[in-house]
């Protein structure tokens, strides 16, 4: 039984929050995209080292290219990768290859005069199996591609290796048709030469790729190249630059109070466009609290958190949702949800959490679906999470819906800069209207 499906329940104001415009439809309006495009970039840079706190667009299209976080996955047998995957990363070996990765946080200027702080990674490989069967990929986030536009990926590496020897290295730029399978069509380094990594912080490019009919999806990948060596690079900033992706949740910065208190006992603020209630005898605090700069992560703006206290129910019935602001989804397009989240229990110990993105129909009823759903722990310190990546149909809408564990603590969590994102693409209009 899932408790969330038991508990959401469609409220009658079905929103269209689609803020995402297909080129061809605005064609007029392209050059004019492309000038506020090229001011964002002289105001604060393209390359995005973490996810926005805000509903700005990014123009970045690498998912997490910060590197942050701990909740990626392992494709292979157990013991053949140590250490931290970034979350909606994935580190694979197989055939006897062994992988080590290593989280290095990078202060501002580290990378070149006015990057921004973010983390680096540190990929080894004691054991390499045959046919590049060790390498770390993107994709668990897969980042949408159009026809007709030509893309590029680019990052920055430095040696490893304990004496700063070179260390050489693949990057491959992988195109995927619509299922999603890889059809064969990909930029890489080692068609030029292969990567190689120095003693300093180098920055190195793909050859260039245009998308193609059939062309809809990419990911990035990483191989090492056996030196005889240790066999170790440092990776940071991972970057394909194309139109943006932007956040299509609603009120990210939890301001107001003008949300709702749906039913149940619910105290305190909603933010606006926001949604609280508790089913049965259990109570609900929803406060908004101010989260400084740089708390979230190293360069983070200043935003607020919403705090959810649960007493005297099960913490599955007491929830926080935006199902009156939904956000419209297109057609076989990946969309997913990411996050910061924190505990608040006292002595900072770990408290449960359910992530989900129920789907509704074009109606607004709810579906039973919940492709973008995980339950997790995390402990007193903010974790950068992701829902698993999903694809609906046209019509459909969603929000993100949390739910505490009661897992025998004070049931607290804070929750910090929501987003949903869905494929890269023009916005043209704020108010949902294309």
């Amino acid at each position: 039984m899932n408790p969330i499906a038991d508990t959401l329940h469609t409220c009658g104001r079905g929103g269209n929050d689609s803020l995402v415009a297909e080129p061809a439809a605005h064609a007029i309006v392209t050059g004019v995209f492309y000038a506020l495009l090229l001011s964002s970039i002289v105001a604060c840079g393209l390359v995005r080292a973490a996810p926005l706190a805000s509903a700005e667009f990014d123009g970045n299209l690498v998912p997490n290219a910060a590197l942050r976080g701990n909740f990626g996955t392992i494709a292979s047998n157990p013991g053949d990768v140590t250490g931290d995957v970034p979350t909606l990363w994935r580190a694979s070996a197989y055939q006897g290859a062994k992988i080590n990765l290593e989280r290095i946080h990078l202060g501002a200027n580290d990378l070149f005069p006015g990057s921004p702080p973010t983390e680096a990674l540190k990929i080894s490989v004691p054991t390499f199996g045959t046919n590049s069967n060790q390498n770390v990929d993107s994709s668990l986030g897969f980042f949408s591609i159009r026809t007709g536009m030509t893309y590029g990926a680019q990052v920055y590496v430095r040696s490893g290796n304990a004496d700063n020897s070179s260390q050489s290295f693949d990057l491959s730029l992988l195109f995927y048709d619509s299922s999603p399978a890889f059809n064969g069509h990909f930029a890489a380094l080692t068609a030029i030469g292969a990567g190689t990594a120095t003693a300093g912080w180098t920055k190195v490019a793909t050859p260039q790729l245009t998308a193609v009919a059939g062309d809809h999806y990419a990911k990035l990948r990483f191989n090492l190249i056996d030196n005889g060596g240790e066999n170790s690079i440092i990776i940071a900033l991972p970057t394909v630059e194309g139109p943006p992706v932007y956040n299509i949740a609603p009120n990210p910065g939890f301001i107001g109070s003008g949300g709702l208190i749906e039913q149940g006992n619910v105290s305190g603020t909603v933010p606006d466009s926001w949604r609280a209630f508790a089913v049965g005898t259990g109570n609900l605090n929803v406060t908004t609290v101010p989260v400084a700069a740089n708390e979230l992560y190293p360069g983070s703006l200043p935003t607020n958190a919403v705090r959810l206290a649960v007493t005297g129910g099960d913490a599955a019935h007491e929830g926080f949702d935006h199902e009156l602001v939904r956000a419209a989804l297109r057609d076989n397009d990946f969309y997913r949800a990411e996050m910061y989240v924190r505990s608040g229990n006292a002595g900072g110990s770990a408290q449960g959490i359910t992530v989900a993105m129920p789907i509704f129909d074009a109606m607004g009823t709810f579906t039973g679906m919940q492709p973008g759903s995980f339950t997790t722990s995390v402990g007193s310190e903010w974790s950068f999470l992701a829902t698993p990546q999903f694809r609906a149909v046209a019509g459909d809408t969603t929000d993100m819906a949390f739910r505490l564990a009661a897992d025998g603590g004070d049931d607290i969590i804070l929750i910090a800069a929501p987003r949903i994102i869905g494929p890269s693409g023009w916005m043209i209009f704020m108010n949902g209207f294309e």
